[in-house]
């Protein structure tokens, strides 16, 4: 298997989902062994790499920073990037959060598949596990384990009447990702609204962008709370 980028630049704007601030965002092209990198086209071009070593510890959003320089809510767009099998790219952004769009991946997906994919000419590196890892805070739990495939398994358990304990499966083979895992959308629940707004949270959410759980009501269609 050889690394792939888009092909063409892809484009989108919205607003962050914590920040409320407009944003415009751009994928471009990148060269084989560069990787997922996050460009601040408003602080001078400044280039911030998706790499453990940057992850920021930000409530309610997978955050990169590098040298202070703060790239939020990645989450959706690096799902996209692992779903389609893009390994570089560069994204470039004017503001510090990516926007929210519709709460779910799909539409980068949308934007990847538009502009095309393109195999570079270096193979790619793969991260074999070799034995069992596990790590425990709390009451939550990740664990690797070796396998000869890709596939994730996930469950979880809220204490609230529409959701409690569930448990999703899927082999990220075949078309997978994007049929069981593209549209699941950002989901809250609306009696935790005033808190989050007062922690600086969710200034942009709205129903476009997220579905709002409430007590006694069924979660909106593509919620997609364990996915």
């Amino acid at each position: 298997m050889y690394e792939r980028t888009i092909r063409i630049p892809a484009e989108c704007s919205g607003v962050g989902l914590h920040s409320g601030a407009s944003v415009n965002l751009r994928i471009l092209p990148a060269p084989a062994g560069t990787g997922i990198v996050f460009r601040r086209t408003d602080l001078d071009n400044f280039e911030v790499e998706a790499v453990c070593r940057n992850v920021a510890k930000v409530s309610y959003a997978t955050s990169l920073m590098k040298k202070g320089v703060l790239i939020s809510t990645t989450e959706h767009l690096l799902s996209a990037f692992i779903g389609m099998g893009v390994d570089n790219a560069i994204v470039e952004v004017d503001n510090l959060e990516l926007p929210i769009l519709d709460g779910s991946a799909q539409p980068f997906i949308d934007m990847i598949t538009e502009a095309g994919l393109r195999q570079q000419r270096r193979k790619r590196v793969y991260l074999k596990i070799l034995r069992p890892y596990e790590m425990r805070e709390g009451d939550k739990f990740i664990g690797m384990y070796p396998n000869q495939r890709y596939s994730v398994s996930y469950a979880i358990d809220f204490p609230h009447p529409l959701i409690g304990k569930e448990r999703f499966q899927v082999e990220l083979s075949n078309g997978s990702y994007v049929r069981e895992i593209a549209s699941a959308r950002t989901f809250g629940f609306l009696h935790q609204q005033r808190e989050m707004l007062n922690m600086g949270l969710i200034r942009g959410a709205s129903r476009e962008n997220c579905a709002p759980l409430f007590r006694r009501i069924r979660p909106p269609q593509g919620a997609g709370p364990n996915r």
